[in-house]
């Protein structure tokens, strides 16, 4: 088996069929019977420069001992002792050598030992030391978070209830004031006259009550030479016609009237003025209770958001709402080759006469130009050197065949007319049971239909499962593929050439 990578390597062995072979100009040896091809190479006994002249000497290009040199037993009776002397020399200056290495060894573990163990410690005590820094530093912050929210939920509490005192005592100064202001509005008024129900109807309802007193007392008689007409009803039992009875009547009379007069007048004054405190009051009171209802109606407004208001004529912007719009406005727009269906929930856009039946030929070329097999060649033929366009089917042509092969032994896996093609390279996979063999195949005739064929690259899975010729049967040039297994697929694949 081979593999090719850009240098023909070998993998398990290489196979030379003939008598000789070469590997980069040089001669590949080839073994003989007498498997000595190995002497042979490195050149025998010419190998051998010299040898110890007491103990061994070269026989016929082999090494060999002189005799003598071992005794009946085997020993060498010479170097016997000399070997035991030297052993003993070499066993004692090993033994020291080896003791005081072992000391050094030694030495150098338990020193890179200790040194390796308090890098251990060190590291250890900084990694504890950091993780209980960090737990010291999180304790520290959870502490000082929950403080300060204690702190702040205090805060907020203290405040809360100021604001409710604030509130509470705002509001009895209030109810004070208005209590204050209804008693100086009423001040000390009987109860028949301490309303303004009760003042509007002791002056009869009457809104020009003053015009009203006024004309009635311009028809009372003055005091001063008063022009008297009538007979005056007499203040006694007994009628008087007394001149002087009269005039003291009338006197009497335009006295009561005028001090009438005044004391209406006095009170109309008193319940306009208090009229007018009490509408002053009323109305500052009124105006202020309407800002403070003013306010809290902007800022009841600030809070809502589109969910408290109930949507009314004028609807809200939703995402539904927004693509049911854009999907009518494009179903109703005027549109060319083109046709849109469908609603807010999907859309289908449909090329009509125009664009779906276009090819390039419907369009203007414009800078960018087609593609034409004229344009690629009159660019190849301006390149230099210049080559000749071939019609690639004018030259070669790619097959491809496969067949089942029940039994093992030839098969035809291909075959082309000579007249036709005369080389071809193949790709011939050979697969039975789970396993596949693949091979690459050349394949070439001279002028004469002489075949040369080589099989340069094959590997498979389990060994081998086929071999690879050619032959002539005819017309025709026959790929021919012997399977070593029953049941065998053969798969081909190439490209013939003219």
């Amino acid at each position: 088996m081979a593999t090719v990578n850009k240098n023909f390597k070998v993998k398990n062995g290489l196979v030379v069929e003939g008598s000789t072979a070469t590997v980069n100009g040089n001669n590949v040896l080839v073994e003989t019977a007498s498997d000595q091809y190995i002497i042979d190479l490195i050149g025998g006994e010419t190998l051998v420069t010299s040898v110890e002249s007491t103990q061994m000497e070269v026989i016929s290009g082999e090494l060999n001992i002189k005799s003598g040199v071992f005794d009946v037993s085997g020993a060498a009776a010479a170097a016997q002792s000399a070997a035991a002397a030297d052993a003993t020399t070499k066993a004692a200056t090993a033994k020291s050598e080896a003791i005081s290495a072992a000391a050094a060894d030694a030495t150098s573990k338990a020193n890179a030992a200790q040194a390796a163990a308090e890098a251990t410690a060190s590291a250890d005590a900084t990694s504890k030391a950091n993780a209980a820094k960090t737990a010291a530093e999180a304790t520290a912050a959870a502490d000082a978070t929950s403080k300060a929210n204690a702190a702040q939920a205090a805060a907020e509490a203290t405040a809360a209830s100021a604001l409710s005192s604030a509130i509470s005592t705002e509001v009895s100064n209030r109810n004070t004031a208005i209590s204050t202001a209804v008693s100086t509005l009423v001040d000390g008024a009987p109860d028949l006259l301490n309303t303004l129900n009760e003042l509007a109807a002791a002056i009869n309802d009457d809104a020009n009550y003053t015009t009203t007193i006024t004309t009635a007392l311009g028809t009372k008689a003055p005091l001063a030479s008063p022009e008297l007409t009538g007979v005056p009803t007499a203040p006694t039992a007994a009628a008087d016609t007394n001149t002087t009875q009269i005039a003291t009547t009338a006197f009497a009379k335009a006295e009561a009237d005028a001090a009438q007069a005044a004391a209406e007048a006095t009170a109309s004054a008193d319940a306009t003025s208090k009229a007018n405190a009490a509408v002053s009051t009323a109305s500052a009171d009124a105006t202020s209770k309407a800002n403070a209802a003013q306010a809290a109606a902007i800022a009841h407004a600030d809070a809502l958001t589109t969910s408290d208001v109930a949507e009314g004529t004028a609807q809200y912007f939703t995402d539904a709402r927004a693509k049911s719009s854009a999907a009518d406005l494009l179903v109703g727009a005027t549109k060319t080759n083109i046709t849109i269906t469908g609603t807010g929930a999907g859309l289908v856009i449909t090329a009509e006469n125009g664009v779906a039946d276009s090819t390039t030929s419907d369009l203007a070329e414009g800078t960018n130009k087609y593609f034409t097999d004229a344009r690629a060649v009159t660019a190849l033929q301006a390149v230099v050197p210049n080559f000749t366009s071939v019609d690639l089917n004018s030259v070669a042509k790619q097959v491809a065949a496969t067949l089942s092969a029940p039994t093992a032994g030839i098969q035809t896996a291909h075959a082309f007319a000579k007249a036709d093609y005369r080389s071809a390279e193949y790709l011939v996979k050979v697969a039975y049971g789970t396993h596949t063999e693949i091979s690459k195949v050349l394949l070439t005739l001279d002028t004469s239909d002489n075949i040369a064929i080589t099989e340069y690259g094959i590997v498979g899975t389990n060994g081998s499962a086929s071999s690879i010729s050619a032959g002539i049967s005819g017309a025709n040039v026959q790929l021919q593929v012997t399977t070593t297994n029953n049941n065998s697929t053969v798969t081909v694949m190439g490209t013939l050439l003219k």
